[in-house]
């Protein structure tokens, strides 16, 4: 059996009302985690990104299916 596709949506710190918009919209998804970023300085991100659960690749459908939903909200990761 394997695993289903997951993806983290990772927010930069200074965006959180964005956080709070993006997590209402994938509630109800179970392959998605909305996070935000806490670092500071150099380490921390500037934009939206879309990062594969354990590493590696996400999942093309999946990330067609983010990107959409994030397109719509006029957030380009």
């Amino acid at each position: 059996m394997s695993t289903p596709a997951r993806c983290l949506v990772v927010v930069p710190g200074a965006m959180a009302e964005l956080h709070g918009r993006l997590v209402a919209v994938f509630a109800n998804d179970p392959r998605v985690f909305v996070l935000q970023d806490r670092r500071t300085g150099a380490g921390a991100l500037r934009s939206v990104g879309i990062f594969a659960v354990g590493g590696g690749d996400v999942d093309p459908v999946l990330r067609l299916d983010v990107e959409g939903k994030l397109h719509t909200l006029g957030v380009r990761p």
